[in-house]
């Protein structure tokens, strides 16, 4: 079975993107840092999977597609416009949008951890491909997730949660608790939210 992995993205924009790292650093380089990061991300989803990049705002397909075939390595994807609503919504319409596609399962993540590679990815679908596994987590170091894999739709999981803040990881737990869901756990990954982050991941790196 083919998992489907969706990216959700914005467009690259300057001042919309990695708004606290532009604090830090200045919008620019936030930008081009956000550019990194999600082309790395592309590039580490493993070959033969399908990708859907869902996108906001709604109108920026054409700046999507132009930004993702210029990269080299970076597989064909479809898109999807996000819908309005608070990042649960955008979740869970991503999920809904691609199971009704014929997905198997699907893995909903972000572009902002360059630790998910390809082979923790892998890993990822062979626990969710596994009949006694209805959910996979991939925890954050900051208290939220890097990665959902679920077997099917189960939108009650992205109600009523505090998205960007520490809560999102104990409450989506929860969710998943009180959905019967039977979850597996990655091991806590590193996003990059702020200068600190970056200057972890750049010094770690060879």
């Amino acid at each position: 079975m083919t998992p489907t992995a969706v990216v959700l993205l914005k467009a690259p924009r300057l001042g919309t993107v990695k708004t606290r790292l532009a604090a830090e650093l200045g919008a620019p380089r936030a930008l081009a840092i956000y550019r990194t990061l999600a082309e790395r991300q592309l590039r580490a989803i493993p070959a033969g999977w399908s990708i859907t990049v869902n996108f906001t705002p709604a109108e920026a397909e054409q700046e999507l597609r132009g930004w993702l075939a210029a990269i080299p390595r970076v597989p064909a994807v479809a898109y999807c416009p996000q819908p309005d609503g608070d990042l649960g919504v955008r979740i869970s319409a991503a999920f809904s949008q691609a199971f009704a596609g014929g997905a198997p399962f699907v893995f909903a993540l972000g572009g902002d951890c360059p630790d998910l590679s390809a082979a923790i990815l892998e890993h990822a679908a062979n626990r969710l491909a596994h009949p006694d596994i209805d959910a996979v987590l991939g925890p954050a170091a900051d208290g939220g997730y890097t990665l959902l894999g679920l077997r099917a739709p189960s939108p009650d999981l992205f109600v009523d949660v505090a998205w960007s803040t520490p809560q999102v990881l104990v409450q989506t737990r929860a969710r998943l608790r009180g959905a019967g869901l039977r979850t597996y756990e990655l091991p806590v990954l590193h996003d990059i939210d702020t200068a600190a982050d970056w200057l972890r991941f750049t010094d770690a790196t060879p």
